[in-house]
């Protein structure tokens, strides 16, 4: 990412995050960690610093954010330039921004890996499947042989396949893709668990993730929670109970010292599809709530922000998470409106769970009927985004009226779960 003289050891940090991060392991973070004094707060390696959190949905930390405000230009490349900019974009929230700045990047230096592998996290924490799948499909990368990175590239493309509805193709380069790189592309895994899932093959996605699962369930694997999430989807789908509990303790035992906003957002979303299907209680939510504030200060997505409010709703603590949304709904004047209007959708959301716990279905509904074209604009995948569904579901069990029939809004065509163990 950088100028035609490198430190050598600035360019095996960089290749190391970029290496971590195509195959979403722990590489990413080690890479960076122990650097010599004179390297370690150098531009190139700061602006990997800072992906490596806004990538995941947080902040980064305080020092980490003032050494990329002091960072002058004319002291970097004009690629690092472009990167330092989509550093600056995310951490005002102006994830539009950021995704087309990448986009410039891709254009002007098509051999650009982190480039690409960036836009694909950017475009999954704003919502935008149609950016992430045209981003991909024009990179001359994706073209097999290109590069080394090209089997983990692919398994991206295969996701923004599936985001974009097309899930014979999803699953056919995600296939792909884990025949070339099998034993280290957890996002190959991902995207095949995420096709057969909308198409509703749980057996395959079982067998899938058994067969994959001694690469994913390793120690370094930074998507070994989320898998385990699609395994508990996937079980509550199959009605195998005993298998989702299995799967809901490992997810659980996850809340604590080192749990990501990932994590965290995947033990909320399981916990709150458990509770529309009668299999979870108030009390299973305390951990989470009680992580959820310090979750919140590093929170840089709504999708994350939403999470917060919902295991603090699901604890029953109703005034604690009408604080936490004044909070959300009052940030500073430099956040960018695409995160400022999100975080209002996330505050809609969790006050129509506010109205299912209080026993008011109806007005659950209509709160959310009125926000729910937004909350695709908050990220995450469709399937994530389908707790919103799960939630209307839940609320038109014994309506005379199905709510299925209401105009515009057809759930039949969704992969849902909580309907179907209770």
């Amino acid at each position: 990412m950088g100028m035609a003289a490198r430190d050598e050891r600035i360019v095996a940090a960089e290749s190391g995050f970029l290496n971590g991060l195509l195959r979403f392991d722990r590489s990413m973070a080690t890479a960076l960690d122990n650097l010599d004094d004179d390297i370690a707060w150098h531009p190139a390696i700061v602006i990997c610093q800072a992906y490596q959190y806004l990538l995941g949905g947080m902040r980064p930390p305080a020092a980490v954010c003032e050494a990329i405000r002091r960072i002058e230009t004319v002291a970097v490349s004009r690629r690092e330039t472009a990167h330092l900019a989509t550093v600056r974009h995310l951490l005002r929230g102006a994830f539009g921004d950021a995704s087309k700045t990448l986009l410039d990047i891709s254009r002007e230096f098509p051999d650009d890996t982190l480039a690409l592998a960036a836009g694909h996290q950017v475009d999954f924490l704003s919502g935008t499947p149609h950016v992430q799948l045209a981003r991909l499909t024009a990179s001359p990368l994706l073209r097999e042989g290109s590069s080394a990175a090209y089997p983990y590239l692919l398994a991206m493309l295969a996701f923004a396949y599936g985001e974009n509805g097309e899930h014979r193709k999803s699953h056919d380069a995600g296939t792909r893709a884990l025949s070339i790189a099998p034993h280290d592309n957890p996002w190959a895994v991902h995207a095949c668990a995420h096709a057969l899932f909308e198409t509703r093959e749980h057996v395959a996605v079982s067998e899938l993730l058994a067969t994959t699962r001694t690469g994913w369930m390793s120690d370094s694997c930074l998507l070994r929670v989320h898998l385990t999430w699609h395994d508990a989807l996937n079980s509550m789908a199959a009605a195998d109970r005993g298998a989702l509990a299995e799967r809901t303790a490992e997810l659980t035992g996850v809340l604590g010292p080192g749990c990501s906003a990932m994590q965290f957002c995947d033990v909320v979303s399981l916990l709150w599809r458990l509770r529309l299907a009668g299999l979870a209680e108030p009390s299973q939510f305390d951990t989470a709530a009680d992580i959820a504030v310090d979750m919140r200060e590093v929170s840089n997505s709504a999708f994350v922000d939403m999470h917060v409010l919902l295991a603090i709703v699901g604890a029953g603590r109703y005034q604690r998470a009408t604080e936490v949304a004044r909070e959300m709904c009052a940030d500073p004047a430099d956040v960018a409106a695409h995160l400022s209007g999100t975080r209002r959708t996330a505050v809609a959301v969790a006050d129509s769970f506010v109205h299912y716990c209080q026993s008011n279905p109806e007005h659950a509904m209509r709160r959310l009927m009125s926000i729910l074209p937004g909350v695709v604009d908050m990220g995450g995948s469709v399937v994530q985004r389908d707790l919103a569904l799960e939630l209307l579901i839940a609320c038109d069990r014994g309506r005379a009226v199905p709510f299925a029939t209401v105009p515009g809004i057809d759930v039949t065509t969704r992969p849902l779960v909580t309907n179907l163990i209770v």
